[in-house]
């Protein structure tokens, strides 16, 4: 078995007192200490002081990143003659996508602050479930959000680190000593608490007359209204406008609906700038770097290579079934990714039903106050004229005494139109039970979304394999073989160097994903349709027959992951030199191009290697995330290539039993 040297593979990620002390004296590394005394102002009219890394939040400061970014800007990867990437550009891309995680997350404080618009819904029964569902609809809204800025985080993270290794990896190869140089990944986000949106259901109390009493009063001169209002409250008290009141704040409702609207459009900018900077890194030229630039800027927003469609109600679709109006969360390297982001879609779709549904009840409830202030100040006028006439100044005050209370009452009862009032009311009730009947719908496909939205890992992990295949301009080829190694029986591997290489893809399914995530891929990977349909679709035709998996057969036998890329690259290289002669020997045997061979170790020396689900628990759940195990072995599928040193690309690696 042979055993390779210690030296770090391109993939390597460095330890946490790694990153924390930075490296070992690059020229890219951080600011020299500033000898004592200090020389005093620089000379140089363009010299910019460096800002303060971190800010009372732990975070940098737009001013901060802004600098950063001055500093990091190379030379295009397309100037001069050809397209040529440099860990400079990678560098510079991971602090621009870094500032669009802070863009996101920006727009979501501020969306809290701008929403804080409490017990606006006013009262009532549809305000009550208007409130109710709106309260989950934010909380969702929140965490895909809150997940897409982890998603976004990683994707910087990875980018740098990736240059990092490719510059380690040169470093070695050059023969040169010491600890290469290395950059600090740009500072982001973290993790935040965005707590929650401001709860629009009324709380507090009220009296049943504060939409038409004003209107009302307002017939009564001022020495007499304070003791006629009694009477008029107590008159109000008919039908069902105590039922609505205290109204909706109408101006609140339309604030929280503009404070949503902003935060799609915010989500739909981030998006687009986001495939911009990935852009800088890829050479449109070259068809395999363009897909995979499709593919990674897809992945960020949710898709994957397993995805299928979905109803909007989140309910499943047959390939054969599917309609315009379903979502498409498969990877699809052949369109632009503006064509296909679900997150970024759901999170939009979401921001303008939120604003179309709290502009409808705001409208509603302005019209049911101007018909209720309407008919409270005829009744009033009706009232004072009755009250009023022939009577003479004696006579007037007695309206004054209590025993006049439950006259003025009934007199204003009399005029007023109950039947009017109550249809107004009805149809309030009925607007705001309608809004929230829409913003219901909205839940199945947040739910979705929300475990969808790839991890900080996830993304981390594809954007090594993104910026390292960049790094070396899409060639086919283990860059990093050294003369000598294969025929030493050495097979020094890098996942995220040959990530798309002959299909393989241990970074694309294996890296990153939660329990939710492989349950997902058992769920929507199927070779067989489930016996069972959704209520919105018919059964399959054709003479297609029913699986006796009552959730669907999957094509594959389990779903697993490594934790994170560091355990991927380690594992499998471990489960490679394990099966160092293996490997020899099946080398000699005149392998198929093309046919994947497995390799299998049933441990390694870094102990658990990630998480698994069989594929036998979708007989009894069609979502069966609760069966998610840790798992300590890993298996390594090798496809023959006689082109490559190594004659072979690590098609699939992936934690097992």
């Amino acid at each position: 078995m042979a055993t390779p040297t210690p030296e770090p593979t391109p993939s390597e990620t460095p330890s946490a007192g790694d990153a924390e002390r930075g490296g070992g004296g690059g020229k890219d590394d951080g600011p020299e200490p500033t000898p004592e005394p200090s020389p005093g102002h620089s000379p140089d009219p363009d010299y910019e002081p460096e800002p303060d890394r971190k800010g009372h939040d732990g975070r940098p400061s737009d001013e901060r990143r802004a600098w950063e970014r001055r500093k990091l800007r190379p030379a295009p990867p397309d100037a001069g003659t050809g397209f040529h990437i440099k860990p400079s550009h990678v560098y510079y891309v991971s602090a621009l996508v870094r500032d669009e995680q802070f863009t996101l997350h920006k727009a979501l404080n501020r969306l809290v602050d701008d929403a804080d618009c409490r017990q606006a819904a006013g009262k009532g029964s549809g305000p009550d479930d208007f409130a109710e569902v709106y309260a989950k609809v934010a909380a969702k809204f929140l965490g895909v959000w809150s997940r897409a800025i982890q998603s976004v985080g990683g994707a910087s993270f990875g980018l740098n680190e990736t240059a990092n290794n490719y510059r380690s990896a040169e470093w070695f190869s050059h023969g040169q000593y010491g600890p290469p140089p290395r950059r600090e990944a740009p500072i982001g986000v973290g993790k935040a608490d965005y707590g929650s949106l401001a709860d629009i259901k009324w709380t507090g109390t009220g009296d049943g007359t504060d939409i038409p009493l004003i209107a009302a009063m307002g017939n009564f001169p001022d020495w007499l209204s304070e003791v006629i209002e009694p009477a008029i409250k107590e008159g109000l008290r008919l039908g069902k406008t105590h039922d609505i009141t205290p109204g909706a704040d109408t101006g609140d409702l339309r604030t929280i609906g503009n404070a949503w609207h902003a935060a799609g459009q915010a989500a739909e900018t981030v998006a687009g700038r986001l495939t911009g900077h990935i852009g800088y890194l890829t050479d449109e030229s070259n068809d395999e770097w363009q897909a995979a630039m499709n593919r990674f800027c897809q992945q960020i927003w949710g898709t994957t290579a397993w995805g299928a469609p979905r109803t909007r109600g989140g309910r499943q679709v047959l390939r054969n079934k599917q309609q315009p109006d379903d979502r498409e969360w498969r990877t699809n390297e052949k369109i632009k990714p503006e064509d296909r982001r679900p997150v970024i879609e759901i999170l939009d779709k979401t921001a303008k039903a939120v604003k179309k549904e709290f502009d409808a009840v705001a409208r509603v409830a302005d019209e049911t106050r101007e018909t209720t202030s309407r008919l409270g100040a005829e009744a009033g006028k009706a009232t004072w004229r009755d009250l009023t006439t022939d009577l003479d100044w004696g006579e007037l005050t007695r309206l004054t005494a209590t025993l006049a209370f439950g006259e003025i009452v009934m007199t204003f009862r009399s005029h007023m139109d109950k039947e009017s009032v109550d249809r107004a009311v009805d149809a309030y009730q009925k607007a705001f039970h309608t809004g929230a009947d829409a913003l219901r719908k909205l839940l199945p496909e947040l739910e979705e979304a929300y475990h969808k939205a790839p991890t900080y890992k996830a993304e981390a992990a594809r954007a090594q394999a993104y910026g390292a295949r960049s790094l070396d301009e899409f060639k086919n080829r283990h860059r990093w073989t050294k003369k000598g190694d294969t025929e030493d029986g050495r097979y020094v591997i890098d996942l995220a160097g040959t990530e798309g290489i002959n299909n393989s893809h241990t970074v694309n399914k294996h890296v990153g994903l939660t329990d939710e995530q492989l349950a997902m891929r058992l769920r929507d990977e199927l070779k067989k349709t489930p016996t069972e349909y959704p209520e919105d679709r018919p059964p399959p035709k054709n003479g297609q027959e029913p699986t006796k998996w009552k959730y669907g057969q999957p094509k594959i036998g389990n779903a697993s992951t490594f934790p994170d890329m560091d355990t991927a690259q380690k594992a499998t290289q471990y489960n490679i030199d394990n099966n160092g002669e293996a490997i020899e020997e099946w080398l000699r045997s005149g392998p198929e191009p093309g046919k994947a061979e497995p390799f299998t170790s049933d441990s390694t020396p870094y102990g658990a290697t990630g998480r698994n689900i069989d594929k036998e628990h979708l007989q009894k759940s069609d979502f069966p995330a609760d069966k998610a195990e840790t798992v300590h072995g890993v298996r390594t599928e090798l496809v023959y290539d006689p082109d490559l040193d190594p004659p072979f690309t690590v098609l699939s690696s992936m934690p097992v039993k």
